[in-house]
């Protein structure tokens, strides 16, 4: 079976998260985004909604991971070249998000880790195939 893939995470400025990942290169699918969230698109199959609280709470009844202290997921993102890593984080730390730890580079990739403005953790690499 193949789906596509839709992770929701809750934001607390659906504006200004919105803002920092179309800055960075995102698309976002306008057909499920309105003021409430918005769809972020990683490519033709691959999703996040990142949903304001209350249109997030609308879907869970848990409460919401405070991202800066815990990790909720790890979102890993192969974008094809090392170069192309250094300019993603380099624009992260322009537009408010924090690296995570120092680039690594090992046998099989080359990554760096950030948290966006709600401490989401996403990981930019580089398979090395």
């Amino acid at each position: 079976m193949k789906a596509d893939v839709f992770v929701n995470l809750c934001v607390l400025d659906v504006l200004k998260s919105r803002k920092f990942f179309e800055d960075l290169g995102f698309a976002v699918k306008e057909e499920y985004s309105d003021d409430s969230g918005y769809c972020l698109s990683f490519n033709d199959r691959t999703y996040a909604m990142m949903l304001g609280q209350e249109k997030y709470m609308m879907f869970s009844k848990n409460s919401v991971v405070d991202s800066f202290k815990h990790t909720e997921l790890i979102f890993s993102l192969d974008v094809g070249s090392p170069k192309v890593v250094d300019e993603i984080i380099d624009k992260v730390i322009k537009l408010g998000g924090t690296e995570i730890g120092k680039a690594l580079d090992d046998d099989f990739m080359y990554y760096r880790s950030f948290r966006d403005l709600d401490g989401h953790h996403f990981e930019v690499f580089a398979s090395k195939k």
